[in-house]
């Protein structure tokens, strides 16, 4: 067992680095399923796109997004990170800008190219990248409160855009959140890189000992271990099945017959959980290694997805959306602290970029494949039934891949 350091003293030396990761999580909103998908059926409407044309388009692109993150991940390993950031800062401020002028399915199709590329790829991949390798005996943590950016983006964009369809166009909204990505993520990003004593493991002397010795993997030596393959399904898994329930959330609801307007609401509740689960997991990795906790970490989003498919009243959204929110919000700083525990940290960009392109190739099959469903009238209890034997054959190769040598 880690021995714990106290976490308020670390979040007052370590702030700074904290808030950098959190703003480039919150502000990789733009290109998540969860921002995206509340203007789809207005984009549906506007280019006459069914669910499974929609999804199709959302598949292609996220998978191209998938490739260039193959190529462009490792550059965290290799540039520095103050510069590095504030490219990708402005080209996702650039490409969330230029959404707001898509005019049919060609435009719309490089549109979720570069917000997805930007947000979910490459965002996210420094975000996490970046506090992984820093810390040791608090990476745990230092993931979970760089990802509570994730929940305050999936607490706020989404009432927000709601709110805002009923006044305006959806493609004005675009260019606002540019502007605001602008002004609260550009001028203060290099403030925030700056190094401590305390990074790079030099509050934990006994870790960094250890750390030191151990093998650092490459991104070819990492592809001929056979773990790698056994934990590739639950990291698609989860992305598959958030994706495609958010992406097609708007039809869901439809089938349920319940209000939308009360289920974006529950977002909030969603990121209130997910806050929790993030922070819970955080302290729980650096307790008990990340590796223990793999196979367990999707059994609440199995959980959420029955109550879904069989909950009569909307009422129970409240319940899905918190049960969800704890296994999503948990998720991030288990697998995040995974690739690190296993793989040695020397190449951790290019082994999470790896990792990042699994979980945005799981994240490209669940609106395709849940679209094609839906459109085949195939009834939602069966799709979340589906989901779940997922989930369970993705723990059971989880717990394989990590049971003792």
């Amino acid at each position: 067992m880690l021995r714990l350091h106290g976490t308020l003293p670390f979040v007052r030396q370590e702030w700074r680095f904290l808030l950098f990761g959190l703003l480039l999580a919150f502000w990789s909103g733009p290109g998540q399923t969860y921002v995206i998908s509340v203007i789809g059926g207005h984009i549906r409407a506007d280019f006459n796109l069914s669910n499974g044309e929609f999804g199709t388009i959302y598949t292609v692109a996220t998978l191209i997004c998938a490739a260039m993150l193959w190529k462009a991940g490792p550059l965290v390993d290799r540039l520095p990170l103050r510069s590095f950031v504030v490219k990708v800062g402005i080209l996702m401020v650039a490409a969330t800008l230029a959404f707001g002028f898509i005019q049919g399915p060609v435009t719309l199709f490089f549109g979720i190219i570069a917000v997805r590329f930007m947000g979910q790829g490459m965002m996210t991949h420094i975000a996490l990248t970046s506090m992984a390798r820093r810390y040791e005996a608090e990476r745990g943590r230092a993931v979970a409160i760089a990802g509570l950016g994730f929940p305050l983006g999936e607490a706020l964009f989404p009432p927000f855009i709601v709110l805002a369809l009923g006044f305006v166009d959806w493609r004005l909204i675009w260019p606002t959140m540019a502007v605001l990505a602008a002004f609260t993520l550009l001028p203060v990003a290099p403030f925030l890189i700056r190094h401590t004593t305390h990074q790079d493991g030099a509050g934990a002397a006994v870790l960094q000992a250890a750390d030191e010795d151990a093998k650092h993997w490459t991104r070819a030596e990492m592809l001929r271990d056979k773990r790698f393959y056994l934990l590739m399904p639950t990291s698609m898994a989860t992305a598959a099945i958030i994706t495609g329930l958010f992406f097609h959330q708007v039809y869901f609801i439809e089938l349920k017959g319940w209000s939308f307007e009360f289920w974006s609401l529950s977002f909030a509740v969603f990121a209130l959980a997910s806050l929790i689960g993030g922070v819970v997991s955080g302290f729980l990795v650096d307790l008990f290694r990340a590796k223990r906790l793999v196979p367990f970490i999707l059994f609440p989003m199995s959980v959420s997805l029955l109550i879904f498919a069989y909950a009569p009243s909307q009422i129970f959204a409240i319940v899905v959306m918190f049960i969800l929110g704890i296994g999503v919000g948990g998720t991030n700083p288990v697998l995040s602290s995974l690739w690190p525990e296993i793989y040695g940290t020397r190449h951790l960009g290019a082994i999470r970029a790896v990792a990042t392109v699994v979980m945005v190739f799981g994240s490209a099959l669940g609106p395709v494949f849940m679209g094609v469903a839906l459109d085949a009238s195939i009834p939602l209890t069966a799709i979340s039934l589906a989901c779940v034997i997922i989930i369970l054959v993705a723990a059971l190769l989880a717990k394989l891949a990590l049971r003792p040598r």
